[in-house]
């Protein structure tokens, strides 16, 4: 069995069997995180496919002596981001089509329940931007530094502290909504 490094040399060489071995262990944690990111399993394994081939695609650019987890983080952050951006645009114009509709066949008060019904059914990830879902996930969902998360997400330290709080008052405030007599602490 090759270590890491070597399976690396490898897949730099063009060798897919090396590139397989070197992703192997991986391949949990990347469905975890791409999961988490985008909030459905089919949706997940769609970005997964997409992350390891554009890592495949840009393996030449991965520098030696550097965390390969951590370039491999990035990459699959990134594609879930360029999911989520595509569905985003793609769920607007489709609701677009549908609050149209639904102008012109429902009364003012359906319209409205409909409407507090969408907004209650939000995934509490949802309310968080990309960056401060993705920081979330990679300091307390994939349990990285905040050195290392600012290095997956190309930011400064002081960003990742930043977005990081911001995700976590954001998150706590919606659990508080949800469960207003539970005791949230310092869980979040």
């Amino acid at each position: 069995m090759k270590n890491e490094e070597e399976l690396i040399e490898a897949a730099l060489q063009g060798d897919e069997d090396a590139f397989e071995l070197l992703l192997y262990p991986y391949r949990h944690t990347m469905l975890n995180l791409s999961y988490r990111m985008v909030g459905n399993l089919e949706d997940a394994k769609e970005v997964c496919q997409e992350a390891i081939l554009k890592i495949f695609k840009y393996m030449s650019g991965y520098k030696q002596g550097k965390s390969f987890k951590n370039w491999m983080y990035k990459i699959v952050v990134n594609a879930s981001n360029d999911f989520l951006r595509k569905k985003r645009r793609h769920e607007d114009i489709f609701m677009m089509k549908k609050v149209m509709a639904d102008n012109l066949s429902t009364s003012p008060e359906t319209q409205f329940l409909n409407k507090e019904v969408r907004e209650k059914i939000a995934d509490c990830l949802e309310d968080l931007s990309p960056r401060e879902r993705a920081v979330f996930l990679l300091r307390d969902g994939e349990g990285l530094s905040v050195k290392e998360a600012a290095g997956v997400l190309g930011a400064s330290s002081m960003s990742v502290r930043t977005h990081l709080s911001r995700a976590r008052q954001k998150l706590r405030g919606q659990l508080e909504k949800i469960f207003p007599d539970g005791p949230l602490e310092n869980d979040l």
